[in-house]
């Protein structure tokens, strides 16, 4: 992140920020150093670039040169005052500001060769820590290893005995199945640009082609206000691709992590079976119970003793009995909702409600067998 480069390093290389203080939030890949226009399309974006200005001809080519740096979706921009670029024309300063560019100047003195040396190190220290972090979340998850020596590990990351986790699931849409890994790159991206601003610790790793966020969060709150700036910043950075989120209970220390992480995946599952962008464990009522269901073959099999005769029916004739049976349990079996909401007579809702139990055998008055299709229903929803 620049804030934290900036914070780290700025005194030592008299590093000193001009414009954009509102993009000290953007997330810093790498660092280069770049000197010519014509190379700015081989960047790959969230770097953060230095320039003493060696080509630097005019203010027209420094104004030209920010514009294609902010073009190439870098981070920031540092430059170097000296004999090539004496001062910074004000209309550089007000791009950046416009386009929240951070903008730092550092004296001469300053080699751009130690900073870049120091930035990348730091870069990649940061990518090692969150890696073996990473590395011991799951194998605590997936109880790999020794559990102490591991918590061990944690609390030099930050973390203590005492933490609180919350997991979040979350899957892909693609629209264009050819960019998926493009896409879980971008993904991640945003999850670390929100995550880096508003959590003290967070972890991210893949796991069965879906991203796994966890949040050391103790309050569900919060843990909103992190999905909802998630959902809002994926909606509106890109077009490209949609995203599910599962999210768990708040579990507090290390032990039986591996069931809170196991919620977020029933929850994200039950996301994307009932088409809802995001599902919270902790608001799943009933389902829970079925979920709970460690074979759930048996959940099968009273599903296909339930609808089983009826969703056949259903193929071999080309009609959508199913469909109209949820309607009537939803509608609380009242022939005259039914029938509003589908406009039809409500004779036809009691005609279709006696083939429905000619085919199954149920009395469709009976409240226990009201009972059956309403759990067959719910059972659907997660299988």
């Amino acid at each position: 992140m620049v804030s934290k480069l900036y914070s780290n390093s700025g005194a030592l290389y008299q590093m000193k920020l001009l414009a954009g203080n509102r993009g000290l939030n953007n997330l810093v890949e790498w660092v280069h150093i770049v000197e010519d226009e014509g190379v700015l399309s081989f960047l790959h974006g969230h770097e953060l670039i230095f320039i003493a200005g060696y080509m630097c001809k005019n203010d027209e080519w420094l104004i030209s040169f920010t514009k294609g740096l902010y073009k190439s979706n870098i981070s920031a921009f540092v430059i170097n005052i000296g004999p090539y670029i004496k001062s910074i024309p004000a209309e550089v300063i007000d791009f950046c500001n416009e386009m929240n560019l951070p903008l730092f100047t550092i004296p001469w003195k300053t080699r751009m060769v130690d900073m870049t040396r120091d930035f990348c190190a730091r870069i990649m220290h940061n990518e090692n820590v969150e890696a073996s972090i990473s590395t011991t979340i799951k194998d605590i998850i997936f109880k790999i290893g020794d559990l102490d020596t591991q918590i061990q590990q944690m609390e030099r990351y930050g973390f203590t005995r005492e933490s609180y986790f919350c997991f979040l699931n979350i899957s892909l849409e693609n629209k264009h199945p050819d960019n998926e890994s493009i896409n879980m790159e971008n993904l991640k991206l945003y999850v670390e640009q929100i995550a880096k601003t508003s959590q003290r610790l967070f972890i991210s790793f893949s796991y069965q082609y879906n991203l796994v966020v966890v949040l050391s969060e103790d309050k569900m709150n919060n843990v909103h206000k992190f999905v909802d700036k998630l959902m809002n910043l994926v909606g509106a950075e890109n077009s490209e691709f949609s995203i599910y989120v599962g999210v768990s209970s708040i579990m507090q220390g290390f032990f039986n992590q591996d069931t809170n992480f196991n919620k977020a995946i029933d929850a994200n599952e039950m996301a994307k079976n009932k088409n809802v962008r995001v599902n919270y464990y902790d608001e799943l009522d009933i389902y829970k119970v079925l979920l709970a269901v460690s074979d759930k073959k048996t959940l099968y099999e009273f599903y296909y003793d339930v609808f089983g005769k009826l969703e056949q029916y259903d193929i071999e004739n080309n009609t959508d009995l199913m469909g109209f049976l949820k309607s009537y349990i939803e509608n609380n079996g009242s022939p005259q909702l039914v029938s509003e909401q589908q406009f039809i007579h409500r004779n036809t809702v009691n005609n279709q409600i006696k083939k429905i139990e000619k085919i199954t055998g149920y009395n469709m008055l009976n409240l226990d067998e009201k009972v059956r299709c309403s759990v067959g229903f719910l059972i659907k929803d997660i299988l």
